[in-house]
């Protein structure tokens, strides 16, 4: 019988960032997806920094911004209707790298393109296998393999087996409600966000006007040109209007050439959501915010952006809540993405914890995959354990996103108003308030029984990323610390990273190790270690760190040179690293959390000899 390590059911963005990553991880996998061809409905805009990050961990970053997507820049909350371009009464400015993963805090991408893309890095890897036109019809669990019954492109059923099955297959797909669901896994509502309604989301492609295909237009006599005219029906940053008749979303998607815009609304009580979807209707509800007001242009009349310019790609409801399942893996099947969790729309937290999950399971299943590895029920109990306080950080921006979006109180809103106005006259707080989603900082896990982390080293935070330069090196271009940690070449599945403050300690750094390389290597690789030196003043490598170190960049991002064919890294802080991340010696996870962080040798000797034990699964 045909036997590989995992099966995954589903090569949406979940299951291909995971099949990715288990090909890095020389873990034999095979997705079985359904479709024939990659699904071309955008449906997920929306991607967050640490999606970015894992996007440039899956080794597709020099895609991102020029294929798939652009940051987003602001997203703005304006009160009333009919104006795009109303004064936000607060904004969140996703420009800047300041959440500490070295990315905008938000991209807009093509869903279609993305896949693509991941596809792309799968078919890099031996290891990793995609059979499109493959329909899961039975699933078994012998308590030694996984037994899967699909039948294949020419419609023959084949049977295979795996240590593991992941179903990586939607909300409705066959892994949890034909599968799990009769066993007692459950899609449960989350208790803090009770939020429950149907939405239209639709996709446009705008084709804006010329003067040749709408020569009595009256922009022209103004001196707008085509591209002028599509800024000013369909701004550039993300809206969330929050108007109690009918609260919505709007914003662009995709490259700036692609044109492309999505508009959500909620339907109302007493609506049938499919009637709503017909373009009359939708019409009725979005085309007020594509007339542009008479007086802005001296014009007898208000301006409506002409219809025929405007190509229906997707109009249909939705129902949207905040759901996860009691677990999230029984046996040797689990669950990932939407299969496993569900999230309304308003904080653009869908992919973005699929690929969350995918990046932390990766390194969960090439462990469980070991020969002599049994307790597998404890590492993956504690994978969604993890995972799901970290779904709570994400579900309470989404919250925050939410109420502002569907509050319905005048006198609510009315205050709320003049309250964030007012505060955002001081500076400080008006920053603090951009921040976003970020203002919390990086993410920390609160340390329960059989976590992979020391909490009392340091361990189950995220690694900041910054920008480096190889110290004695001509390059000119900054990199990635992650390419530096997990670079190719790299095989040790948990990296050893060395932060110095000096130029001067690497030779006792250099000892450190040799005594950790004699004591208790483990799993650890001596070897590959990443050596940064994080001095501002550093700027000059003598021999001593040639070859062998980075220097982590500060002032010098103000030269456009250093981070040229990168987005702009607005806001960033080369002190992070310093500020954040308390010791000398960093035992990393893949999927960026911090095991433990050491000052000494025998701190990392017990670190070392904890994460063996930690990974020994007897």
């Amino acid at each position: 019988m045909e036997t590989t390590d995992v099966i995954i059911c589903g090569c949406g963005p979940t299951g291909a960032m995971l099949s990715a990553y288990l090909g890095q991880q020389s873990v034999g996998n095979i997705v079985l997806e359904k479709e024939l061809e990659i699904t071309q409905d955008p449906r997920g805009i929306a991607l967050d920094e640490d999606g970015i990050r894992m996007l440039q961990g899956a080794g597709v970053y020099d895609k991102i911004f020029t294929e798939i997507g652009e940051k987003m820049g602001y997203f703005n909350f304006v009160s009333g209707a009919n104006n795009l371009h109303a004064t936000p009464f607060l904004r969140f400015n996703y420009n800047t790298v300041e959440g500490g993963t070295g990315h905008p805090g938000f991209m807009c991408h093509k869903q279609p393109v993305l896949e693509r893309y991941l596809r792309d890095a799968i078919e890099q890897h031996s290891k990793s296998e995609i059979r499109p036109g493959s329909t899961v019809q039975s699933i078994s669990d012998d308590g030694v393999y996984v037994y899967v019954t699909y039948t294949n492109v020419e419609a023959e059923q084949k049977t295979l087996r795996a240590r593991f099955f992941v179903g990586a297959d939607g909300k409705t797909g066959f892994t949890r409600k034909r599968y799990l669901e009769p066993k007692g896994i459950t899609m449960d509502t989350d208790k803090k966000f009770k939020y429950e309604a149907t939405w239209v989301a639709l996709n446009w492609r705008i084709a804006p006007p010329t003067p040749e295909s709408h020569p009595d237009f009256p922009l022209w006599r103004l001196g707008y040109t085509p591209d002028q005219v599509y800024d000013a029906f369909f701004p550039k940053d993300f809206t969330f209007i929050c108007n109690p008749d009918r609260p919505s979303v709007c914003g662009r998607f995709g490259l700036r050439n692609d044109y492309l815009w999505r508009f959500e609304f909620v339907v109302k009580p007493g609506e049938d959501g499919y009637e709503m979807a017909k373009y009359e209707n939708v019409k009725e509800v979005v085309y007020p915010y594509l007339t542009l007001r008479k007086e802005q242009f001296s014009l007898s009349k208000d301006l409506a952006f002409p219809e025929d310019c405007i190509e229906v790609i997707r109009s249909r409801p939705f129902t949207f809540s905040a759901r996860s399942c009691n677990k999230w893996s029984l046996g040797r099947v689990l669950l990932c993405g939407d299969a496993a969790h569900v999230f309304p729309p308003f904080g653009g937290q869908g992919i973005a914890s699929g690929f969350r999950d995918a990046a932390s399971l990766a390194w969960r299943l090439a462990v469980a995959c070991r020969p002599n590895f049994h307790d597998h029920e404890k590492l993956f109990e504690a994978w969604y354990t993890e995972r799901k306080q970290q779904l709570e950080q994400s579900l309470a921006a989404t919250i925050v996103n939410g109420n502002l979006c569907n509050e319905r109180s005048l006198v609510k809103i009315f205050l709320r108003d003049w309250s964030l106005w007012s505060q955002q006259l001081i500076p400080s707080w008006r920053h603090w308030f951009e921040l976003g989603q970020r203002q919390e900082g990086l993410t920390k896990y609160v340390w329960s029984p059989g976590m992979p982390f020391l909490p009392e080293l340091g361990g189950g935070k995220i690694f900041p990323q910054v920008f480096c330069l190889p110290c004695g090196s001509a390059a000119t271009k900054a990199v990635f610390t992650d390419d530096v940690i997990f670079g190719k070449g790299k095989t040790a599945l948990f990296p050893l990273v060395v932060l110095l403050r000096a130029e001067s300690e690497i030779e006792n750094a250099r000892r450190d190790l040799a005594d950790l390389e004699k004591e208790h290597q483990g799993e650890l690789r001596v070897e590959e270690a990443s050596y940064f030196i994080d001095e501002p003043s550093f700027t000059v490598c003598t021999q001593t760190s040639q070859g062998i170190a980075y220097r982590i960049l500060h002032t010098e991002l103000s030269n456009p040179s250093i981070w040229g064919g990168l987005p702009e890294p607005i806001g960033y802080d080369g002190s992070r690293l310093r500020r954040e991340v308390e010791g000398r010696y960093v035992i990393l996870r893949p999927d960026r959390f911090i095991f433990a962080t050491c000052n000494t040798s025998v701190e990392l000797v017990h670190a070392s000899r904890s994460l063996s034990e930690a990974l020994s699964g007897l």
